[in-house]
């Protein structure tokens, strides 16, 4: 997910980069207070003559055009695709769920881990502690220990020491490695 984002931040980065290239202005007026005749006639005097005065004419007033606001061209913004709506369930959570309602602890458990990964569906972390705490109930090594330490860490529950510590031991008295080496933590 991390790298999604990080892919996602470049590419709007970059998008952003190439419409400020395509829309900064490109042109620069440079108007020379002197005339280009005068101009060419003063760069062939030398440097160790002195300029002529420059002569007076009595210059006509030009007609002022009124300022024209120019015109503003909103820039087309390209957002990102919406992310595509995920189903609720996958075939493979919808075949769990009347084992998991029937009471079978293991399908109870990769139901939980569906919702927690959200694999091909949408994440859902009280159906995730729901069936997780359903499995650890029933005595699964398995559930006990992801309930254990959903409970140390605040993971989709109030965060209980206790609780998650029971939940540890048992599983770790059913001969689940990983829970004896997390209450060795």
């Amino acid at each position: 997910m991390k790298k999604f984002f990080l892919i996602l931040m470049i590419l709007v980065v970059a998008v952003a980069a190439v419409l400020v290239w395509m829309y900064a202005p490109t042109r620069f007026e440079v108007t020379p207070e002197i005339a280009p005749a005068e101009l060419a006639a003063a760069e062939s005097i030398p440097a160790e003559t002195p300029a002529p005065e420059p002569v007076v004419a009595p210059v006509a007033e030009p007609e002022v055009e009124p300022e024209v606001e120019p015109e503003v061209v909103p820039v087309p913004v390209e957002e990102p695709a919406p992310e595509p709506e995920l189903p609720a369930l996958t075939a493979e959570a919808e075949a769990l769920l009347p084992h998991a309602e029937a009471g079978d602890a293991v399908a109870q458990f990769n139901l939980a881990r569906l919702y927690a990964l959200g694999e091909g569906m949408q994440v859902n972390r009280a159906e995730f502690v729901r069936w997780c705490r359903t499995a650890a109930d029933q005595g699964l090594p398995e559930a006990q220990y992801t309930m254990g330490c959903c409970y140390l860490r605040g993971l989709g529950v109030e965060i209980s020491p206790d609780e998650g510590r029971r939940l540890l031991e048992a599983a770790a008295a059913a001969g689940y490695a990983p829970a004896a080496e997390e209450l060795k933590r």
